[in-house]
Formats: C-alpha cells, sequence, structure tokens
C-alpha cells in the first residue's frame, strides 16, 4: 500500500505528460491524412483532364477515390466529437464578464484551447470539402463511364452484309497474316534465347506431374457422387448433390490446373511480357469454356436422364447443350481474337469476327428454338411461353443490330445473356441442393429431425414449418446473391440507363419531374413489387400456411394483409423511382382526403371494413353467416366486399361495412359444434319413457352425434291432443346438422312404428 501511494503521483504525472504528446500525434496523424487526400484528389483530377481514358482507367480511378473518401468520412467522425468538446471547453475558459477582456489578461490556458479549436474547426471544414470534392469527381467518372459506354456499344460500324468490309479485309489479310507470323516467330526466336534447359525441364517437369495428377484425381472424384445409369428413379436430393458435385470437380480441377499452368509459364520465364494479352486471353477462352461445359454437364446431364436435375428430354437437353456450348466456343474465339487484332491494328478485323461470332450465336438460338417449338420439350411451366418470347426476341435483336451495323451491341447482348444464363444456371443448381437438402435434413425421420424433436420436443408441423421456413430463408440468400452480383457486374449498364433517364425529356408538375424514363422505371418497380408480393403470397399459401395449425380463415387473413403491406411498399418504392418525397406523398393524401370527403366515402369505409374484419376475424373465410334473410359460406373478403356463396349455389356481395356495421349470425365463430332440436307428439296413452328411449336411441345411432353433451329428452308441454318431447343432441360440425337431423327423423319415425307408438294429429 506504501509503495502504492509512492507510485501512484508518478503515474499520474506521467499520464497527464502522455495526454499533449497523445493529441499531438493525433493532430499530426489528421494533417498528414488531409495532406495525403488533397494530393491524391489533384492528382485524380489531373488524370481525369486526359484525353482517350478507358473504362479500366476510369474503374481504377474510381477504386482511388473510393477508399479516401471512406478515410475522409473516419476522419470527420473523428474530429467532429473533438471540436464539439474544445468548443465546450472553450466557452467554460471564457469569462463571463459583459466587458470584453483585455489581451493582458487572457489566460494561456484560454489561448491555447482557441488554438487547438480554431485548429480542428479548420481540418473538419477542409475534410467536409475535400469530401465535396470527391462526390464531385464520382459524378465525372460515372458520367465519364456512362458516356464512353454509349459510345462503344452504340457505335455504328460496317454491317454484315456490306461488301465494301469484306473487300477491304481482303486487302488487309496477307498483311496481317506477315505481321502475326513475325510476331510469333520473334517470340520463339526470344523464347530460345531467354529459356535455359534447365528451366524447360523443369516446366516440363510440372507439366508431367499435372498429367499424372489428373487421371486419378478424377477417378475418385467421380465416385464421391456417382451418377449411376442402373439407379432408375434418383430422389430429386440426390440428383441436385451430382449436379452440383460434377459441375464443382468439372470446373475446379481445369481452372487450378490453368492457374498453375500460368503460374510455371511464370516462374520458368516462359511467358514474354510482348505476348502476355495473348496468354491471358487463352487462359480466359480456356476459363470460359471450361465453367460452361461444368455447367451444363452439371445440369443438363446430357445421356443420363434419369439424373438430370431438369425437366428435359434427350433430345431438348442435347439441344440445349450444343446451344450452350457453341455460344461459348464463339465467345471464347472472339476473346482470343482479341490480341491479334489489338498487335494488327485491323478494325475491320474486329468489326467481321465480331459480327460474325453475333451472327452464329443467333443461328444457333433459333436452331435451338425450332427444336422447342416442335414438342421435343414439355411446356408445363406458366413462364415458358414467355421464355421462348424473350429468347425470340433477343435473337432477332442481335440479328437486327449485326445488319444494321451495330456490331459491339450485338456482341455485347450475346456476352451478357450468357453471363447471364451461367448465373442462373448456378444459383438453379445452388437452391436445388438447399431446398432439397433442408427438407432432407428437417424430416421426421430424418437424423437431424429426430435430434430436434427429441431434444427440444418439437412437434411434427412444428419442424416442418421450420423447414419451410428455412427454405425461404435459403431461397431468398441465393436470390440476393445473384442479384448482388449481376447488379455489380452491369455496374457499367446501369450508368448508361442513368444517363438515358438524364436525357429523356422531363416535364414538371409542382415540384416533381416526370420523365419517359422515369415512368417506365416507376412501372417497372410497381410490376417487380407486385409480381414479389404475389410470389410471397402463393408461397404462405401453398408452403408455409398449409404447415401451421392455423385454419382455413386465419390463413386467407394472413395472405390478404401481406397483399396490402405488399402493395403499399411496391407503390412506395414506385414512387420514390417518381422522386415523390414525404412532404409530395402528404399532398396527395391531402388531396385523397378531399376526395373521400366528397365522392369515395363509401369505398373508403368498406376498405377500412374489410381491414377490421381481417383483423378482427369476427367472420373469416368458410364460415357459415346469415345476412338478413340470406346464408351461406364465405368464399372470398375482398377490399371493397365479401363473397358469400348462398345454399343454391349463388353469389351474395355484400360490402364490408355491412357486414361491420349490421347485425351478422356466425354458425362458426367460436367453433363448428352445432345444436339440433327434434319436436315430436305423441299420444296421450303412450309410455313416456319407452318414448324417452326412442329418441335417445334415434340420436345415438348417428355418428355424427357427439357423446358429450350427451343427447337429452324434454317433456315438454301436455298439450290438448298429445304430448310434447323434445330431443337435443350436439354434433362436432354444424355444416352436416340438416343430414344428420333428416336420418334421425327417418329412424324416429321407423322405431315409433315398430314399438306401435301413435303420433296424432288434430281431429
Amino acid at each position: 500500500m506504501s509503495a502504492f501511494r509512492l507510485i501512484w503521483p508518478l503515474l499520474v504525472a506521467l499520464l497527464l505528460a502522455a495526454s499533449p504528446a497523445r493529441a499531438a500525434a493525433t493532430e499530426d496523424a489528421a494533417r498528414q491524412t488531409l495532406d495525403s487526400a488533397r494530393q491524391t484528389i489533384a492528382d485524380v483530377e489531373n488524370q481525369l483532364k486526359a484525353d482517350g481514358l478507358a473504362d479500366p482507367d476510369l474503374t481504377r480511378l474510381r477504386t482511388v477515390v473510393d477508399p479516401l473518401a471512406a478515410g475522409l468520412q473516419a476522419l470527420v467522425v473523428d474530429l467532429s466529437p473533438r471540436l464539439a468538446a474544445s468548443a465546450k471547453r472553450l466557452a467554460e475558459l471564457t469569462p463571463k464578464s459583459k466587458e470584453p477582456a483585455s489581451n493582458d489578461s487572457a489566460s494561456p490556458e484560454l489561448a491555447a484551447e482557441k488554438q487547438t479549436h480554431d485548429a480542428l474547426d479548420a481540418e473538419l471544414r477542409s475534410a467536409r470539402a475535400m469530401l465535396l470534392q470527391i462526390d464531385e469527381i464520382e459524378t465525372r467518372i460515372s458520367a465519364a463511364r456512362r458516356d464512353l459506354f454509349a459510345r462503344q456499344t452504340f457505335a455504328r460500324s460496317a454491317s454484315l452484309l456490306s461488301p465494301v468490309l469484306w473487300i477491304d479485309l481482303g486487302h488487309e489479310s496477307p498483311r496481317d497474316a506477315v505481321e502475326l507470323g513475325g510476331r510469333i516467330n520473334d517470340w520463339f526466336a526470344g523464347l530460345s534465347n531467354r529459356v535455359t534447359l534447365s528451366q524447360a525441364l523443369g516446366f516440363l517437369s510440372v507439366m508431367l506431374a499435372m498429367l499424372a495428377l489428373a487421371a486419378p484425381l478424377n477417378w475418385v472424384a467421380r465416385r464421391v457422387i456417382a451418377r449411376d445409369r442402373d439407379v432408375v428413379d434418383p430422389s430429386r436430393f440426390h440428383r441436385a448433390l451430382a449436379a452440383a458435385w460434377s459441375a464443382a470437380v468439372l470446373a475446379a480441377a481445369p481452372l487450378i490446373a490453368l492457374s498453375l499452368f500460368a503460374y510455371a509459364l511464370e516462374v520458368f520465364d516462359i511467358s514474354d511480357p510482348r505476348s502476355q494479352a495473348s496468354l491471358d486471353a487463352l487462359l480466359d477462352a480456356l476459363r470460359l469454356m471450361t465453367v460452361a461445359n461444368a455447367l451444363a454437364q452439371g445440369l443438363l446431364a446430357p445421356g443420363r436422364p434419369n439424373w438430370r436435375l431438369v425437366r428435359l428430354s434427350d433430345r431438348a437437353a442435347s439441344r440445349f447443350d450444343r446451344l450452350w456450348l457453341g455460344v461459348a466456343a464463339i465467345l471464347a474465339a472472339e476473346r482470343l481474337l482479341e490480341p491479334a487484332v489489338d498487335a494488327v491494328g485491323s478494325l475491320n478485323l474486329a468489326v467481321a469476327a465480331r459480327a460474325v461470332g453475333a451472327t452464329l450465336a443467333g443461328l444457333l438460338t433459333i436452331t435451338t428454338l425450332r427444336g422447342l417449338a416442335d414438342g421435343s420439350i414439355s411446356h408445363d411451366s406458366a413462364w415458358a411461353p414467355a421464355r421462348a418470347a424473350l429468347a425470340w426476341a433477343l435473337a432477332a435483336l442481335v440479328f437486327g443490330a449485326t445488319l444494321l451495323g451495330y456490331v459491339a451491341l450485338a456482341t455485347y447482348l450475346v456476352q451478357q445473356a450468357m453471363d447471364l444464363a451461367m448465373v442462373i444456371a448456378t444459383l438453379y443448381i445452388l437452391d436445388a441442393v438447399l431446398q432439397e437438402g433442408v427438407e432432407a435434413l428437417l424430416k421426421s425421420s430424418a437424423p437431424v429431425g429426430r435430434a430436434l424433436t427429441m431434444a427440444i420436443g418439437l412437434r411434427r408441423d412444428a419442424l416442418d414449418q421450420i423447414s419451410v421456413l428455412v427454405q425461404g430463408f435459403a431461397r431468398l440468400t441465393v436470390l440476393f446473391a445473384g442479384a448482388v452480383f449481376m447488379l455489380g457486374h452491369w455496374s457499367v449498364s446501369q450508368d448508361f440507363a442513368a444517363s438515358l433517364r438524364a436525357a429523356y425529356f422531363g416535364f414538371k408538375i409542382g415540384g416533381l419531374t416526370l420523365s419517359v424514363s422515369s415512368l417506365l422505371l416507376a412501372g417497372v418497380a410497381l410490376a417487380i413489387g407486385l409480381g414479389a408480393t404475389r410470389t410471397l403470397q402463393n408461397w404462405l399459401s401453398s408452403r408455409y400456411l398449409p404447415r401451421t395449425r392455423l385454419d382455413a380463415g386465419v390463413s386467407n387473413s394472413v395472405r390478404t394483409i401481406v397483399g396490402y403491406v405488399g402493395v403499399v411498399v411496391a407503390l412506395a418504392v414506385s414512387g420514390a423511382q417518381l422522386g415523390l418525397d414525404y412532404q409530395q406523398l402528404a399532398i396527395v393524401a391531402g388531396a385523397l382526403s378531399v376526395g373521400i370527403g366528397f365522392g369515395l366515402q363509401g369505398i373508403a369505409n368498406n376498405f377500412v371494413s374489410g381491414l377490421i374484419l381481417l383483423w378482427e376475424r369476427g367472420i373469416r373465410v368458410g364460415d357459415w353467416i346469415v345476412v338478413g334473410n340470406e346464408q351461406g359460406f364465405v368464399r372470398r373478403i375482398n377490399p371493397r366486399a365479401t363473397e358469400i356463396e348462398t345454399f343454391d349455389r349463388g353469389t351474395l356481395i355484400v360490402p364490408n361495412a355491412t357486414l361491420v356495421g349490421g347485425p351478422v349470425k356466425n354458425w362458426l365463430h367460436a367453433d363448428r359444434t352445432g345444436r339440433i332440436v327434434v319436436a315430436i307428439n305423441v299420444a296421450y296413452e303412450s309410455d313416456v319413457e319407452q318414448v324417452r328411449e326412442i329418441l335417445i336411441a334415434a340420436a345415438k345411432a348417428q355418428d355424427s352425434v357427439l357423446a358429450i353433451p350427451a343427447p337429452s329428452v324434454l317433456f315438454s308441454e301436455f298439450a290438448d291432443w298429445h304430448l310434447k318431447f323434445q330431443l337435443t343432441c350436439y354434433v362436432d360440425d354444424i355444416v352436416v346438422a340438416d343430414r344428420v337431423r333428416s336420418e334421425m327423423n327417418f329412424d324416429i319415425l321407423r322405431r315409433m312404428r315398430e314399438a306401435g307408438l301413435r303420433i296424432p294429429y288434430p281431429k
């Protein structure tokens, strides 16, 4: 304790001495960050002033300024509380006297704090100003990329049918061939002079080792999850696993081999910087063919219809396989020709190669579509006509663009269609594995399902609900990942879409600017939102809600409320595309309130009443209700009115406000149990105990009559010419009450005649 007392003042002194040092180091770091950011911004602005910037150059500049903006934002976050603390300290040190203090009387601490405050304020202002500069630079980069994309993609060149193109290409071909041959000879000569014997032997050893390992690895990989031809009907889960494994093996092994090949070329100094572009193009082409072949083998399973993941015949699968690999080969060939075109500088060769490639891709697509039209596959999907129409439109657009001279646009469409198809195929296989895998793992008979049932005590229906929710989350995750990937891949085209949107003529309505593109995007957003809402409703109705213990009425209420929420969200997103803000929405809501006050009051009343019905569930779909002189079953609760199917098979449309504000009898509100009352008259000379036994026996003879509460007989009245009895019993479903009453009447009459009991009638 005494030692601590001796050391404590020393520790306090060290901390007090270290605080200014830490503050000074922090200020120096902030100053260095600002100076570095200022220099980087100046360099980027100078590079933006250069002419002929390509898209990779603009992308590189964007990758420079994005981290810079993040660093400056972090600096602003760090400086803001420090400036606020300094301002508070400065206010505390400032004299409270109304007369200004003289410079001589100002304390040194006040002067130092004021200096610190001014320095922090200046740094914070500089950081915020540079953030504005970066925002302006990013806007300029995006605009430059959009303009470059528009110029390159929509640039018009010679048509495929232009004779001038082929004549000029014929004249240039001998010179281009000589130049390419010279470059190849130079590469071989440089290779022989640069590579030693030990390097060549090392490279060959690596290649031979890769070839030696290929066969055993392939043998092992194909037997992990094998597609056995003897298995007649494998489950969808096994088919999905086999498809995923086949695609992964066929893609991973060649891609690893290509990476090792490229690494060996670099390590043993085989590659030449002058031929690096050609080598990269060759590797890219091989990677494309590898991935395309892997996905085709995994998804289509040519020659193995029993293991095919998609429902296609052998003929249709073969056609899709040829189309898939054919388009991939065309794109790979174009990728291989790019370095040769750049080497000889022939624009005609580039145009001709791309035009021929786009035309061949269009011909392959048309040939496949004609094969699909002859009935080789079954169009059992509701989306099949839409997919076929989209494919025909794409083929027509590619052909039209090629013939009109927009070769770059045609090539771009083919490339993007191939990329999108590969992403969709990958997501389809992954989604199938997740969906079927979750269902197989969470079955009550599966080990995981049994473990959950035993450990937590889950019921089977609860386990089914968990399975459906996990499947839905997995599918949503897969779709989100695919959307993020494609949006990142289409970043250039998104910038171009933004430029087209700005280019359209817009007109203002109040503070809202409308244009053709904004209206189209709002319509697309609304359609996507409504489609997603309908998909979610169908999923709830077909997959999740049937696994719950909710009755049909509650399930319908959940489905309808989800639909209302989805419509509101879709409208909000669509309004955001038009530029609506909360203030403008308030104006719209005010206008709607005026309209409701004048002419839409009834509609609004019915709509709100429909929401009340769905929320309170006093009336549900499937209930048997009585409204006035009409009765029937509730079939649908719409936003304005409720549909009731009467017993004579008619449809009664009742406004929702009538059901909420008026008296309604609901036979099924609490439960489905119903009461049956049968009144019967017997003669005075009848044995009343025998009458009671006959009535009780007739009630118990009916299977639908409940044992509890037990049937009962009341001796209700001594009438003038008869004795009056009343049989009361209950059935488990009020819907069958009339039929049960009729069967009991038949049985009572038969039993009374057999017992000799007389039913009197007025004389």
